[in-house]
């Protein structure tokens, strides 16, 4: 006990940053020790987070986020994590700080950090930070409040208020490639998803070009989150996601609104990799589930056609929808790379009657 109170003594001492620095030093060796966790937590709170609670408690410090912070302070911290993160080192180890200093429970305060300092690891193209971070929004999960934050601001801070991609945009499949496609994962939640708030809200120009870009140029990236990740002695990795089924629905429910070529572009890009996919025993890269959200949004717009007396089968905007579904979901079915396939059929064959649909169904129905 008393070298662990003479540790943070020592702490203590030390002008911020500094101290934070050292600390960051400090819990390579603690995390690897499981019997000196709690410890590491109280470090990382007190000294790296600056967070404090009126009577000590260190739980409440880590949950209730009370911290003397300044922006100035939070700067200091980004440049010291940057620094940090850039060494040689192991994977393992480094993943393990990540996860540790921002776990799936963040107070506001790390929370925003974290945006932050990815958003600059992304403008000064920090391979080993990205890559560490891509490890973390799979094991938080890459569509957890979280992680979404994190895609959100990365939006906000190169997409929002940008007519073309910027080039560290460009750049971030080859600097991170699985963070680049976790962020598909989540970013492709937030658009076209009408789950959030009823409607469809399709993405920013720079950022479909983005991906389009992305996917064109590198076919299996999207298979990219299926690598092992490197975790320390004893983790359990969480299963991986991949951007096709996220991204599939943005190009298959777009001409509902939005005329854009760059959705055709996409489109034919996710057929090319959903032909050079290569199979994967963990896990398939479709689930029919997601697929089956797509098929919800067609129903409730064919359904306002409905009221409106229009055929579905007679609407260029439905027409265009199946039949980039249909072609999509021939190349998966034929692969084997849809799980839950005869609910999945089952499903298709309720939506207005579509003939590459159905040429699709019958064929599928017949194995």
């Amino acid at each position: 006990m008393a070298a662990i109170g003479d540790g943070k003594i020592s702490l203590r001492k030390l002008d911020y940053p500094m101290c934070a620095v050292e600390a960051l030093s400090r819990l390579e060796g603690l995390i690897a020790s499981r019997n000196k966790q709690n410890l590491a937590m109280q470090i990382i709170s007190e000294f790296i987070f600056l967070e404090r609670s009126k009577d000590g408690d260190v739980r409440k410090m880590q949950t209730l986020g009370i911290s003397q912070m300044n922006i100035y302070q939070e700067f200091q911290l980004i440049l010291a994590l940057i620094e940090y993160f850039s060494r040689p080192g192991r994977d393992a180890t480094r993943n393990a700080i990540f996860l540790s200093l921002f776990g799936s429970h963040l107070t506001p305060q790390r929370s925003r950090l974290l945006s932050r300092l990815i958003s600059t690891a992304v403008s000064g193209s920090v391979a080993p930070l990205l890559s560490s971070a891509g490890t973390w929004m799979q094991q938080v999960g890459c569509k957890s409040p979280p992680s979404l934050e994190v895609a959100q601001s990365i939006v906000s801070d190169f997409i929002s208020f940008s007519r073309k991609t910027p080039d560290q945009l460009k750049q971030l499949p080859m600097v991170g490639p699985h963070f680049a496609a976790n962020f598909m994962v989540a970013v492709a939640d937030l658009y076209l998803n009408d789950k959030r708030g009823g409607v469809l809200t399709p993405p920013p120009d720079a950022l479909l070009d983005a991906i389009t870009e992305w996917t064109t140029e590198n076919p299996l990236l999207c298979q990219a989150p299926q690598q092992a990740l490197v975790l320390p002695a004893g983790a359990i990795a969480m299963p991986f996601a991949t951007p096709l089924a996220g991204l599939l629905r943005w190009v298959v429910l777009a001409p509902l609104v939005s005329n854009r070529q760059a959705y055709s572009n996409l489109h034919l890009s996710l057929l090319h990799t959903l032909m050079q996919l290569v199979p994967s025993g963990e896990s398939t890269p479709l689930h029919a589930q997601d697929l089956l959200q797509i098929v919800t949004s067609l129903q409730k717009y064919c359904a306002r056609l409905t009221e409106a007396k229009v055929a579905p089968e007679e609407d260029p905007a439905y027409l265009k929808c199946m039949e980039r579904f249909a072609q999509a979901v021939q190349i998966a079915l034929a692969s084997n790379y849809i799980t839950n396939q005869i609910q999945l059929l089952c499903v298709l064959e309720t939506l207005p009657p579509h003939t590459l649909m159905k040429i699709v169904l019958a064929t599928h129905r017949k194995l």
